[in-house]
């Protein structure tokens, strides 16, 4: 098997037809950055089958399609053709060439085919399962990706050594063998269910043949009982319904008379209430009698104030006057003394008078005389002094007369005041005892309310018990009274109820036995037969399991020694490459279990049997020992010398089992003259084994090419494609 062409048309700068030719066993493509050569890398692998658009350096599919440029408008669509020579058979179709095409539509859609026929991409990945070309692409190793394998879980290192050593279609096989074994057990499933779901029909239909000869004496003595039952209840029915006539009559009488009082207490209450309302509102005697009591008011206050002033007034009247005796006071008392005396001497009073008018003018004197010596004296109240004790004494009586009217008044007043409060509080006493009365004829009405209620779900009870009668009538087969009154006396005994639970258990009977005809028979055979049939297919089900499981066995035994006598190759090459492109030191592969989880233990049991979800799973470590180095960790490696193990362990896979060809994309880019030199050695060797494509700007890489392939890109955008043979390469190369 082996690359002749690569056709690619529209995919990313691409956008004319390009065809590559791989005559020789190495080829190389050269150019400037940027100028496309990744490009030829990812549409052989896109065109194998993959499906992340991300791994292409795209977004989304439309990605992928030439999308123009200033001078060369964008495609509809893109395409990559590979073809191979089969000439060896290796590729398991009966064709000398095999061509394998992609398509993909601005839209999303892919198309794929085989020999241009349209296939699915599951058949595009099986097919390529089988000659070693699996999902994990170890045969195309991308720009950056070189130690793409290092970085690798210890698992999936142990998935990409089982696919490049041409596992991996047992691995499908394995996997189609699940599928299979899924479904069958789905189907068992599905068979057993309906086993589960036959088997009481069939036995009901066995049951039911077997009972056909006791329907009829059944049903015979079901009608007996049926009828019986049926007089019975009709004379209990009719019984209880007269007794309940009779006992609710005098409860229905008393109570609509308890009604009637009770009606006639609401009408009363409501006349009371009525009055007791009109008695309430204010009338012309109260408006009278609050104005009597606020001027009596008013009066009392008048009063009270009059006579304190009163008392004030007598108080000060009956002190006495004082006067200080001052010039004033002696030069008015000298004035009125010489003028009585000038009256005495021009009048013409007999000399006895005159005397006592002296002796009165002496003492007068002398009086004054003693008024000057204490410097005070008292003054006799004048007429108009006692005026305004006269005039508050007249207010006072007034006040008291008009008091005296207006008590009277109010007293008359009140006494219809308080012959209006007797009558509200009768009116009300009335009203309480009409309430009190009414209450207890409310309790008696309602006690009998609840005994006629209790009594009417009694007669509900009776009408259920009489529409379940003539429901059952309906549903009962009777016979006529004569035909079963030799059977009312033998059945005299049993109780109503005893005769319901028998005819219930009769009908229940019937119905077990159920309505057969003679299509229950066949029905019965039919049953049997299909009941057969399902159990020697899930017998066969059970068959196809055990093999499926067994296939599986053998699939995973068959994996597990293959890949153990690969992997001990692999060991070996990786050992005798990675000496010779480090000069030396120890490079080797060791087996492991790994967790489900990634965690990674030496004592967990792997369970490899069939149908059962694994624990922990085989995965592959790396260790490495440089020369002249003590670094022994992956971790620790340089860039360089993390490339050149990846090398070491991809060329050691190579020459084990060597993939169709070999895509390799600057994986040289790490390395220094000398460690290319021996990369190109290497190259050569690997030739021998397999086809090889390198990606390369290294003069040594492009030495081992027998045909060089030039991209370049003009100011269209497209990338475009030189080639040249190895002697002209050279030409080139050492300018």
């Amino acid at each position: 098997m082996r690359l002749t062409h690569l056709e690619l048309s529209g995919f990313k700068s691409f956008a004319k037809s390009t065809v590559l030719e791989f005559p020789s066993a190495v080829t190389a493509i050269v150019g400037p950055n940027g100028s496309g050569k990744s490009n030829i890398k990812e549409s052989i692998q896109w065109v194998l089958g993959e499906q992340s658009v991300k791994s292409l350096r795209g977004k989304k599919g439309e990605d992928l399609i030439w999308n123009g440029s200033t001078e060369v408008p964008r495609m509809g669509r893109a395409s990559v053709t590979l073809r191979f020579d089969n000439s060896d058979g290796r590729i398991p179709l009966e064709f000398q060439e095999i061509s394998l095409s992609r398509k993909i539509f601005r839209d999303g859609l892919n198309e794929y085919y085989i020999n241009d026929s349209q296939v699915r991409l599951k058949d595009i990945v099986e097919l390529m399962a089988r000659v070693g070309l699996g999902e994990s692409k170890h045969n195309i190793i991308g720009q950056g990706e070189v130690d793409r394998m290092l970085l690798s879980s210890a698992r999936e290192r142990r998935e990409m050594l089982e696919e490049a050593l041409g596992l991996r279609v047992y691995q499908i096989k394995k996997n189609e063998s699940l599928r299979k074994l899924d479904q069958t057990q789905t189907n068992m499933a599905q068979v057993q269910s309906l086993v589960r779901e036959l088997t009481p029909h069939l036995k009901f239909l066995r049951t039911q043949a077997q009972k056909m000869q006791q329907r009829e004496a059944v049903e015979k003595e079901l009608a007996i009982f049926q009828t019986i039952y049926l007089e019975r209840e009709r004379k209990e029915i009719e019984q209880h319904k007269s007794r309940l006539n009779i006992d609710m009559a005098p409860l229905v009488e008393k109570r609509a008379k308890i009604q009637g009082e009770m009606k006639r207490m609401n009408a009363e209450i409501a006349e009371s209430e009525r009055v007791l309302a009109a008695v309430m509102v204010k009338t012309e005697e109260e408006k009278k009698l609050l104005e009597f009591e606020q001027k009596r008011r008013e009066l009392e206050r008048e009063l009270g104030r009059l006579e304190g002033r009163l008392e004030t007034e007598r108080q000060k009247l009956t002190q006495p006057k004082i006067r200080v005796v001052d010039l004033r006071y002696i030069k008015t008392e000298i004035q009125e003394f010489l003028a009585e005396m000038r009256g005495l001497l021009e009048g013409e009073e007999s000399v006895e008078d005159a005397r006592e008018h002296m002796m009165v003018l002496v003492e007068d004197l002398e009086s004054l005389l003693n008024k000057i010596d204490r410097g005070t004296t008292e003054e006799t109240r004048e007429e108009s002094e006692w005026q305004m004790v006269r005039s508050l004494e007249q207010s006072i009586k007034s006040l008291q007369e008009e008091m005296a009217a207006a008590s009277a008044g109010f007293a008359h007043l009140e006494t219809a005041r308080i012959e209006q409060r007797e009558r509200y509080r009768d009116l009300q006493q009335r009203i309480k005892q009409l309430d009190t009365m009414l209450r207890a004829l409310r309790e008696e009405e309602r006690d009998l309310s609840l005994t006629l209620q209790r009594y009417s779900f009694e007669e509900e009870r009776v009408r259920a018990r009489e529409q379940a009668y003539m429901y059952e009538a309906q549903g009962f087969t009777l016979l006529s009274l004569e035909e079963i009154a030799e059977y009312l006396h033998e059945y005299r005994s049993i109780p109503n109820e005893e005769l319901k639970r028998k005819i219930d258990r009769m009908r229940v009977k019937l119905e077990e036995i159920g309505g057969i005809d003679t299509q229950t028979f066949k029905e019965y055979q039919e049953m049997e037969q299909r009941y057969v049939f399902l159990t020697k297919e899930l017998d066969d089900l059970a068959q196809a399991s055990a093999s499926l499981k067994e296939l599986i066995k053998e699939l995973d035994k068959h994996v597990k020694e293959d890949f153990g006598a690969g992997f001990a190759k692999i060991k070996e090459e990786f050992h005798n490459f990675f000496r010779i492109i480090f000069g030396g030191g120890r490079a080797t592969l060791e087996l492991m279990h790994v967790h489900e989880r990634g965690k990674e233990s030496e004592e967990d049991e792997i369970d490899t049997e069939a149908g059962e979800k694994l624990q922990t799973d085989i995965g592959v470590d790396i260790s490495v020992d440089l020369p002249r180095k003590r670094i022994r960790g992956l971790a620790m490696l340089s860039g360089g010398e993390r490339a050149l193990t990846s090398i070491a362990l991809l060329f050691a896979i190579t020459a084990v089992n060597p993939p169709p060809f070999l895509i390799l994309d600057e994986t040289d880019a790490a390395l220094d003259e000398a460690n290319s030199q021996r990369y190109s050695a290497i190259i050569g060797e690997l030739a021998k084994k397999t086809q090889l494509l390198l990606i390369t700007h290294n003069r040594e890489t492009m030495k081992s090419a027998s045909i060089l392939y030039g991209v370049t890109m003009g100011q269209d955008g497209v990338s475009k494609l030189l080639s040249l043979k190895l002697d002209q390469a050279e030409v080139y190369t050492n300018r």
